[in-house]
């Protein structure tokens, strides 16, 4: 009798502390200071200033976007995010989907800090083959590996800061198509912290997760801090979770957001030859990249470092798992200050771009080209006469009167005949001696003009550093077939202008003044070969989202 007491009472406890710990876990999740995604629902998206194209939060803050995969008929994409402002802070995994890379919907918040750290950048994979185990059903799961940036420096957010800063790496998972995720063993790492012996700050972060076909393995490549002295670790895995060093790649210019893949090298034109060669391509935030060779341990560069960042575009990830073999790119549109417009969000992403790598005369170039579902936002189209002087070209554009367009221009430019074309203020124009292009906004020509009326001791004075402006120079504007070929997308916080089929691409954030539409050419004599403007509309609901 006493034992059945004691049974009874054994499992009237343990049913009282599982209900408890279940109550407390709906309680703690309940209290979560960063699910915010509720207050969301109420905000539309007419504002003045919210980017027609360009992706933004429905409010708050973003930045680095994150673990871009397709899977199932939806492109993924997530971002740096700070749920509870729109100052940069309490980073989180904000979340939204498209089916066609143009009309996105944001859902709730897919990962948020927890314990005393913060959910810093990584990637996102399908997990094809069910390494991790978690498969329910035939539906693949989605898994994210992300940075959990333990850090004591002040202004990461509301947590109470740690005694010491220390990164990791760890997963979160999906069983339901990216609806809600899981932190797989609570959050704990699956690439652990790799020593003060390696970055003394231990600061190594933004992981880089992808599946690697020729040694049929999981890779992984970990940025090791900011005082690594620019390491770049390779880890290979068969599970997700245990991994394997492999090797490190040593770049005094490599700084953080890491990607690696590889493309078919394409033909000058941009045609795709029987039996094209493959090449892998690896890059950093700044856009600093080389050309080479990877196979699952180790990366071999095959030629000079170059560069394909201009303006105002950092941390930029590509889409894994893309369903047609293209290899589609966004990155982070800085200095998007929609706040000072009193806007609900700030900062933006990029319109994505297709990646290329071609033959060129001076070696194997990166190429990136808007994606053609751009296409699906065109309104009305203005065609200019072809061959049109200046002066034709200028009553053409009275007609237009459109606030988001994507315009493209090409022009055969004689000796010493330079061009210039003001959009709304800000000057594009190519110089004939030097074959360059020059990029201006209205902001900074007013800031250029202040900063020429200062006199040479005022120049001196470190004090007057806000007085300098930014200009862009875009080198060897003509092609090999002598003309200058020109992309321009205009939204209402950015520039993104493409040269000569996206050989080189500038990225500039800039708040338009709404009241300015105007478009013109002057200086010169130069006929205009072609040029057509497409309206570009808004992507999203003119409501509150649902």
């Amino acid at each position: 009798m006493k034992l059945k007491k004691l049974k009874l009472l054994a499992s009237v406890f343990i049913i009282s502390l599982l209900s408890s710990m279940a109550f407390n876990k709906a309680m703690a999740e309940e209290k979560n200071p960063f699910r915010t995604f509720d207050t969301y629902k109420g905000i539309g998206y007419e504002q003045a200033y919210r980017p027609a194209f360009h992706f933004t939060s429905i409010k708050n803050w973003i930045n680095d976007p994150n673990g871009l995969m397709y899977y199932d008929g939806e492109y993924h994409l997530f971002f740096q995010h700070n749920p509870l402002g729109t100052g940069w802070g309490n980073m989180t995994w904000g979340h939204a989907v498209s089916t066609d890379l143009v009309h996105w919907k944001q859902l709730a918040h897919a990962i948020t800090p927890y314990g005393k750290g913060y959910v810093f950048s990584g990637t996102g994979v399908v997990d094809h083959n069910n390494s991790l185990g978690k498969q329910i059903g035939n539906t693949k799961t989605l898994v994210l590996m992300y940075s959990y940036a333990v850090d004591a420096r002040k202004g990461f957010g509301i947590l109470t800061p740690p005694k010491e800063t220390k990164y990791y790496q760890g997963l979160a998972y999906s069983t339901d198509r990216g609806r809600t995720f899981k932190l797989l063993n609570d959050g704990a790492p699956v690439i652990p912290f790799q020593g003060r012996n390696v970055d003394p700050k231990g600061t190594e972060r933004d992981p880089k997760l992808f599946w690697h076909e020729g040694s049929k393995k999981w890779v992984t490549l970990l940025w090791l801090g900011e005082s690594s002295g620019g390491k770049v670790r390779i880890f290979s895995s068969d599970d997700l979770q245990k991994w394997k060093f492999e090797s490190d790649i040593v770049r005094p210019w490599a700084h953080e957001c890491f990607d690696l893949f590889e493309l078919p090298v394409l033909d000058a034109d941009g045609n795709l030859p029987n039996n094209p060669q493959k090449k892998w391509l690896i890059y950093d935030g700044s856009f600093d990249y080389e050309i080479g060779s990877f196979d699952g341990k180790k990366f071999k560069s095959e030629q000079a470092l170059k560069n394909h960042k201009l303006g105002h575009w950092n941390a930029a990830q590509t889409f894994n798992n893309s369903p047609d073999g293209r290899r589609i790119i966004v990155g982070w549109l800085k200095k998007s200050d929609f706040w000072r417009k009193k806007m609900p969000f700030t900062e933006q992403l990029s319109f994505p771009a297709i990646m290329q790598i071609r033959r060129t005369p001076e070696g194997i170039r990166l190429y990136r080209w808007p994606v053609k579902e751009i296409e699906k936002l065109y309104g009305k189209q203005w065609r200019l006469p072809r061959g049109c002087s200046i002066s034709v070209a200028n009553e053409e554009l009275k007609n237009i009167d459109k606030e988001c367009l994507d315009m493209s221009i090409e022009f055969t430019p004689g000796k010493d005949k330079d061009l210039e074309l003001n959009i709304r203020g800000s000057k594009l124009s190519f110089n004939a001696t030097k074959n360059t292009i020059h990029f201006i906004s209205k902001s900074n020509l007013s800031k250029k003009s202040t900063w020429d009326a200062k006199s040479v001791e005022e120049k001196k004075d470190r004090k007057n550093h806000r007085f300098k402006y930014d200009q862009y120079v875009m080198n060897d504007a003509l092609n090999n077939k002598g003309t200058v070929k020109l992309r321009i997308l205009v939204d209402r916080g950015s520039f993104e202008i493409f040269l000569n089929d996206g050989i080189t691409v500038l990225t500039h954030s800039e708040l338009h003044d709404l009241d300015n539409r105007s478009i013109s050419f002057s200086g010169g004599s130069t006929l205009i070969n072609s040029m057509k403007i497409h309206e570009v509309k808004s992507s999203w609901k003119t409501s509150a989202q649902k």
